[in-house]
């Protein structure tokens, strides 16, 4: 293990660790969310389109098909061989019900409006064929119009991606490949079931950067069995000599009672929280070296990536894909489980099974199950949380501005409690209320700073939670 004591108190940093806080990639998160009817949905829609008419959009697709399992994942899939019986048709079916999907979440919003962003998510979306995945795409163009730089993204399995396959996604104006990459060591992959040598993904970055595809993004894990720092080491300097545009480096949550994929996970492999915090540590260090920028709470990304534009052009948002560009975007989600995200009107989540999802959809029914109309105070807190997980600081003066209030009378209680992490080196404050989280520190324990702005947590709760295993992001 390398040294983290001249980088973070190490007191500190197990006094802080141990909580189990909220992952803030919504304000409120979903757990206070409530069921919605279709009535109640189609009144969100409306208050947004009068909010501000004539808005763009970005638009979320689920794809939750995949034909193996790995044992962390945490996403909402389903595990189908193509081979295996009947597999053709559920696909086929959860495609026709995908489509009708997008007509009818189109015909919501009031008009044909701009996407400015697509991204195709899951599960594996490559697990469509080309033809699905091009049926899909004129059903998007009928039902939307298309800005002429549209972010067009899919995360793919490269594991069953090949130069042919990515050519035809590029000769379908996809412009950005992501896809998981989790960790380069033999053990770990065999250990988690995801086999994917270097050669591998080496081969395909080589070939999209042959179809001249805009980025392509990685996703990484610490955290996992097996792992070290040295292997963590191996698998980060692995990585920048493949030069991905941008990177997602996760800490893996290990909650099996939630997960039941989990339960093969051998936990006595696991690495404690302060070799994991060396990761991290290990990690920021290399990305940064290595001249990328250090986004959120874990995304790193090259100075001319969108992510990194974003972050300084003040557009950056974290929602259910990450850390994204697009801040002032509506996030309209279409297929299983997907989650629209209007603004500063609230949040709406379609059903989570994919047999609840199709036969809805087949009924000519409302997908919606659950969602949550945002107060004033949520809209203030939604965006103070924005701020501080995009750029690591709170400037009073734009929640002044924005909501017509004075800071340090509106947080006042959270600007006394911020005190004691002041004390302790989380963050800074001065005289007007602006905070800025330390580097590292606080950048590490960034979700204890944001929890003092929730006020859907019990105070007493957060400060004396379960022993949780250190994470930046689960």
């Amino acid at each position: 293990m390398i040294a983290t004591t001249n980088e973070v108190d190490l007191e500190v940093f197990r006094r802080y660790a141990g909580l189990s806080l909220p992952r803030h990639v919504s304000y409120p998160m979903p757990s206070w969310w409530h069921e919605m009817n279709a009535e109640e949905a189609a009144a969100l829609f409306q208050d947004s389109h009068r909010q501000t008419p004539g808005y763009d959009l970005s638009l979320y697709l689920h794809i939750p098909y995949c034909e193996t399992l790995c044992k962390f994942c945490a996403c909402n899939r389903v595990i189908q061989r193509k081979a295996s019986r009947g597999a053709a048709e559920n696909t086929e079916r959860y495609v026709l019900a995908l489509m009708r999907d997008i007509r009818a979440t189109a015909a919501t919003v009031e008009g044909k409006r701009t996407l400015r962003q697509i991204h195709w998510g899951g599960g594996s979306p490559s697990y469509l064929s080309i033809d699905q995945i091009q049926r899909i795409e004129h059903t998007i163009l009928d039902s939307f119009e298309l800005a002429a730089d549209a972010e067009i993204a899919m995360e793919i399995d490269p594991r069953t991606v090949g130069p042919e396959e990515l050519r035809q996604l590029r000769e379908l104006g996809f412009n950005r490949i992501s896809f998981g990459v989790q960790d380069f060591d033999k053990q770990v992959q065999e250990h988690v079931r995801r086999v994917q040598p270097y050669e591998m993904v080496r081969d395909v970055v080589a070939a999209c950067r042959d179809l001249r595809f805009d980025s392509v993004n990685f996703d990484l894990i610490y955290g996992l069995p097996y792992q070290t720092v040295e292997t963590v080491r191996n698998t980060v300097r692995a990585a920048l000599a493949l030069s991905p545009n941008r990177v997602a480096f996760y800490h893996y949550a290990q909650i099996p009672e939630r997960i039941a994929t989990q339960r093969g996970i051998d936990h006595t492999k696991l690495p404690d929280s302060e070799t994991k915090l060396a990761m991290f540590l290990l990690a920021l260090r290399l990305f940064e070296e290595a001249g990328y920028q250090f986004v959120g709470l874990d995304h790193f990304a090259r100075p001319d990536e969108s992510l990194a534009r974003a972050l300084k052009a003040g557009t950056l948002q974290r929602n259910f894909q990450g850390m994204s560009t697009g801040g002032d975007l509506r996030l309209l989600g279409v297929g299983v489980s997907a989650i629209t995200h209007l603004l500063d009107v609230g949040f709406l989540q379609n059903v989570k099974g994919v047999e609840d999802y199709v036969t809805r959809i087949e009924a000519g029914r409302s997908p919606v199950e659950r969602g949550k109309r945002l107060s004033r105070d949520d809209c203030i807190r939604q965006a103070l949380l924005n701020e501080l997980y995009c750029t690591a600081r709170i400037q009073p003066e734009n929640l002044e501005k924005r909501f017509d209030i004075r800071f340090v009378d509106y947080f006042a209680d959270e600007l006394d409690t911020l005190r004691e992490l002041e004390s302790d080196g989380l963050v800074t404050v001065d005289e007007s209320g602006g905070v800025r989280v330390t580097h590292p520190l606080g950048r590490i324990l960034m979700r204890n700073v944001a929890a003092v702005f929730d006020a859907y947590l019990d105070p007493t709760a957060y400060r004396n939670g379960q022993p949780a295993c250190f994470s930046t992001n689960a």
